[in-house]
């Protein structure tokens, strides 16, 4: 396609191009490839449609047939309300995009986000577990290979993403203070293969491990080391045979058949993040530090998704306060 003057009317899939260009630069290419992904979706709908002349009233029909004629890849069930909220976020952008550009003079979907807000959405409680189906998560363990044990704990005492668990390396764990150094995570997409990548929020942070962790850490570290293709401390603590890192999927998978042979359903890595978080919580850590270990942007966000936990720690805290007084 014949590139075009900024002032030209662009059609809906020849904005994209451009769209995506510019977001290349300031976002990740894993966002990138999602936000195409989702471009290239509504494109079979408004791919033809010039965008200066795409209304409110269209994009407001775009949703209603959208939702009616989409369906879950997986499962073949209709779109939840979070999968239609995500759509909505690219669309918004790559409207507002074109208003910045001076394209269009108006964001057509600006007014719709309250329209697609349902009243009958359950919100639910992210999955963790207790104190309990975690010791027997931990017995369960002692069965598996040392390298997934390694992870699994790992992951249950930091409440790190599988990303950044998968980009750990031996030269960010400092033993002796149980000190480790988040600033890494592993990406994978079909288009760039395995890559590094910085952290979700973008800030690399500290964090502490216990010794029970760390334990099963520098047991790993010593047998990677007796082996004949034993690694230096640059080198990644969870890997492929020929010392490459392994990619999230990988542990997602491990963790799917560790579920299915110890009765865990559902089981995978932000289970046992939300587990970290919501036990932490529970037992009276304060919200800012767990928001800290967690890497969210802000504290907020900590608080939105691990309120139940809050409210558990705010009771604690309540007795605690009448033991005292009266």
């Amino acid at each position: 396609m014949q590139a075009k003057e900024m002032g030209d009317d662009y059609t809906f899939e020849e904005y994209i191009d451009v769209f995506i260009r510019e977001k290349s630069v300031v976002l990740s290419p894993v966002t990138v490839l999602n936000y195409e992904r989702e471009l290239r979706r509504a494109a079979k709908d408004l791919g033809r449609e010039k965008i200066r002349e795409i209304t409110f009233l269209r994009m407001k029909q775009f949703f209603y047939d959208f939702e009616e004629r989409e369906r879950n890849l997986r499962n073949g069930r209709k779109l939840s309300n979070g999968t239609l909220r995500q759509h909505y976020i690219v669309l918004h952008s790559f409207f507002e995009n074109a208003c910045e550009n001076e394209i269009i003079k108006e964001n057509p979907t600006r007014k719709l986000k309250n329209l697609l807000e349902r009243n009958n959405d359950v919100v639910r409680e992210p999955l963790s577990y207790d104190e309990e189906q975690v010791r027997y998560i931990i017995r369960c363990l002692e069965n598996e290979p040392l390298m997934w044990r390694a992870a699994v704990m790992f992951a249950i005492d930091s409440g790190c993403r599988s990303g950044e668990i998968m980009g750990l390396k031996w030269s960010d764990i400092y033993p002796e203070t149980g000190r480790v150094r988040i600033c890494r995570t592993i990406r994978y997409t079909a288009k760039l293969g395995t890559f590094e990548s910085s952290p979700k929020s973008g800030k690399n942070r500290v964090i502490y491990l216990n010794r029970p962790a760390l334990r099963c850490l520098e047991e790993l570290k010593k047998k990677r080391k007796e082996s004949k293709n034993g690694r230096t401390d640059e080198d990644y603590c969870f890997t492929q045979r020929d010392g490459s890192p392994l990619i999230p999927v990988a542990f997602n998978n491990f963790l799917t058949n560790f579920g299915r042979k110890y009765n865990l359903p559902g089981i995978h890595p932000h289970a046992l993040r939300h587990t970290m978080a919501s036990l932490s919580i529970a037992n009276g850590a304060d919200i800012v530090s767990v928001s800290n270990k967690l890497g969210h942007s802000t504290v907020s966000i900590t608080l939105d998704i691990y309120s139940h936990a809050n409210a558990r720690a705010q009771l604690r805290a309540n007795e605690v306060l009448a033991a005292a007084i009266y």
